[in-house]
């Protein structure tokens, strides 16, 4: 979902959401629906017919000792038809971060950009989406991804080991009780990742796995929804589980919680709500937004015999991300233990909370 997610997940929409009020009824946008069929390569470009979009990268870094987690995240939101030249303009956002997860510390950053002088942009043509020297793009069969900062950057090229899931029903992920509050949704659950870290002056040459989401939508969350929790792991069977809650205003789960597992060979079942269960263990107050965060979990999946702890590998990874999409939200590294099966199982995870430090907007 992320996401959705939603994913990983739609942070942008929220502020999409005050301009698309002006324009909804001059020029409509397209909804994601049962009949949209997805196709790649074709699917990875940009869908600028649909108000907002996002391409989510996460996942987990090693160089020798030391570990690093990290988040690359490009949203890209529709504003209006301009009527002189019948295009629709586009406001592009980046999120990365750096979780040095053998400090304990945690690092992050944002962009954004009208595009108006060629500095951002997403390609309807062929993937490739950047803001000024950060990007995300096809490379042949591989995927190339690029930040830098004055204190920390990361470059990467990713190999999937794995093809496209397809999240939802054949990639329409139903968000609500009306059926246009969804998304067009899929991820990369497994990518061989090779490249540099930068942080604070040193260099690490890095190798690891990372997740990516891809979603397009036009109306998603719908009124009583406060927020969610979303979860990618990575299992050391080799196999990969995504789960997502939605919370309710009322403190109750929405019916509309989903997840998939992913096996071996590639292959996917979906899960639907009443098929895991999310129980906190621990929960962390964050110093800079108060704030009260999950860090720690039990996922439950009985029709997988799976059960699962899952805890942050440093409490303090939320985002405030006020110079783009305004939103405030945790995402961080985790790392997995526990059973499947009655064997144990070990893993690594990423997990996006929002709506935790101010409830989500209807859009």
């Amino acid at each position: 979902m992320r996401k959705f997610l939603l994913g990983s997940s739609l942070f942008v929409t929220l502020l999409a959401s005050i301009i698309y009020t002006a324009c909804a009824k001059k020029e409509p946008f397209s909804f994601a629906s049962p009949q949209y069929t997805l196709s790649f390569p074709k699917d990875h470009a940009a869908h600028n017919d649909f108000r907002t979009e996002w391409w989510y990268y996460t996942g987990h870094l090693k160089s020798g000792e030391r570990q690093f987690g990290y988040e690359l995240t490009f949203f890209r939101t529709a504003l209006a038809i301009e009527e002189a030249d019948a295009t629709r303009k586009q406001i592009y956002f980046a999120h990365f971060a750096i979780t040095d997860e053998s400090n304990k510390k945690f690092y992050h950053t944002e962009r954004q950009s009208r595009g108006n002088f060629g500095d951002a942009g997403a390609s309807e043509q062929y993937y490739k989406t950047f803001i000024g020297n950060w990007s995300a793009q096809d490379l042949g069969p591989y995927q190339l991804i690029q930040a830098e900062t004055d204190s920390f950057a990361l470059a990467l090229i990713l190999e999937p080991t794995k093809p496209p899931v397809l999240q939802g029903e054949n990639g329409y992920s139903r968000k609500g009780r009306d059926p246009k509050n969804a998304s067009m949704y899929y991820s990369y659950t497994r990518l061989k990742s090779v490249g540099a870290l930068t942080l604070n002056g040193t260099r690490y040459t890095v190798e690891g796995e990372s997740w990516k989401d891809h979603e397009f939508g036009t109306s998603q969350i719908e009124e009583n929804v406060a927020g969610w929790d979303w979860f990618s792991i990575q299992l050391s069977d080799t196999t990969e589980l995504m789960v997502y809650n939605l919370r309710l205003n009322d403190g109750s789960n929405s019916p509309f919680a989903s997840g998939t597992f992913v096996s071996k060979d590639g292959t996917s079942e979906k899960l639907s709500a009443g098929d895991f269960k999310i129980e906190v263990q621990r929960r962390y107050t964050s110093k800079k937004s108060g704030a009260e965060y999950p860090v720690k979990w039990t996922i439950s999946v009985p029709k997988l015999s799976m059960s699962l702890n899952v805890e942050a590998t440093v409490e303090d990874q939320e985002l405030l991300t006020e110079e783009s999409t305004r939103i405030t939200y945790w995402e961080g590294s985790t790392l997995v233990s526990g059973t499947k099966a009655g064997v144990p199982i070990s893993g690594k995870g990423y997990t996006e909370m929002t709506g935790y430090a101010k409830r989500i907007t209807a859009f």
